[in-house]
């Protein structure tokens, strides 16, 4: 009886860790359809990596928020799956299985179309503000000339 007892401990001991295993070794990565974006997100969502790789023509700050956003949903969406895919050996059919899914989206998150065409915007100093940028600093605009952007 006790020998069994045992027996079932370890075994819940050994189950437990494999359950915590997983649960830390899940994370997802996730790149933009647009290829701006790449965000790595830990097992309980939070953001570990964000990268950019912004067109050369640039983007506008709407258009890159857009996609940070969407990206990071994809990316959160992705590794709750991995942990309720770790979880639901243990616990599928429970109440608490219930409440790790609950916070999975309805339905798998579309991605987020990329703008039409880019935005540029002047955040810098620039004529308007009295303040010049050396010309070394300007980068060309596509059929006007050199910018300040």
């Amino acid at each position: 009886m006790i020998a069994d007892l045992e027996a079932k401990a370890r075994d819940l001991a050994r189950r437990a860790q494999e359950v915590q295993d997983g649960i830390r070794a899940a994370e997802a990565t996730v790149r933009s359809p647009d290829g701006w974006v790449t965000a790595t997100v830990a097992p309980n969502g939070a953001l570990r990596d964000i990268s950019f790789s912004l067109p050369a023509e640039g983007a506008s700050d709407a258009a890159l928020g857009e996609v940070v956003m969407a990206t990071v949903r994809r990316a959160r969406a992705e590794v709750a799956r991995q942990v309720a895919a770790v979880v639901e050996p243990e616990f599928g059919g429970t109440a608490a299985m219930e409440f790790i899914t609950g916070f999975e989206p309805a339905e798998p998150l579309e991605p987020a179309e990329p703008p039409a065409a880019p935005v540029q915007s002047v955040d810098g100093p620039g004529p308007e503000s009295g303040h010049e940028l050396p010309r070394s600093l300007w980068c060309p605009v596509e059929a006007g000339g050199p910018s300040q952007l």
